[in-house]
C-alpha cells in the first residue's frame, strides 16, 4: 500500500484525483465575479492577521496581539463594541496576555510578521477603540 500526505491509499488518491479530471478552469464572467467579490471585501478594513503568533513569541511584553486584533476585526465586522471588548478580555486577559495599550512600541512583532502589518499602528487603534 502506498501511503500519501492527506491520503492514506493510491485508490482515495486516484478518487479525488477525479474530481479535477474535466476541469476546464474558470470563465471569464466567473472570474470577474471573483474580482468584484475580492473588491468589495478589499473594502472591509479588517487587520489582515492569521494567528500565527510570531509576533508573540518575540514580544518582550506578553502583549496579545492576535486576540487584539482578533476582536478589533471583530468590531470592524460587527460595530458590536461590547462583544468587541468581551473577546479582547478573552482572548488576551484571559489567556495571562497584557492589552494592546501596554505595548512598548519596541517594533520587534513587525520584524518578524508575515503578513507585514503594521503591528504598532493598530494596536494603537484597538486600544482607543476597546480599551478607552
Amino acid at each position: 500500500m502506498v501511503v500519501l500526505s492527506g491520503m492514506s491509499t493510491l485508490e482515495q488518491m486516484q478518487d479525488n484525483i477525479s474530481y479535477m479530471r474535466d476541469f476546464g478552469g474558470l470563465t471569464g464572467a466567473q472570474r470577474r465575479i471573483l474580482a468584484e467579490a475580492r473588491a468589495e471585501l478589499d473594502r472591509i478594513p479588517i487587520i489582515p492577521c492569521t494567528t500565527c503568533n510570531y509576533c508573540s513569541k518575540v514580544c518582550p511584553g506578553n502583549i496579545g496581539i492576535s486576540g487584539s486584533f482578533t476582536a478589533m476585526n471583530y468590531y470592524t465586522l460587527y460595530g458590536d463594541k461590547a462583544a468587541a471588548a468581551a473577546q479582547e478580555t478573552w482572548l488576551v486577559g484571559s489567556h495571562g496576555k497584557k492589552s494592546a495599550g501596554e505595548c512598548i512600541k519596541c517594533g520587534k512583532c513587525e520584524q518578524v510578521c508575515p503578513q507585514h502589518i503594521a503591528i504598532r499602528a493598530e494596536l494603537e487603534k484597538v486600544s482607543a477603540a476597546l480599551l478607552q
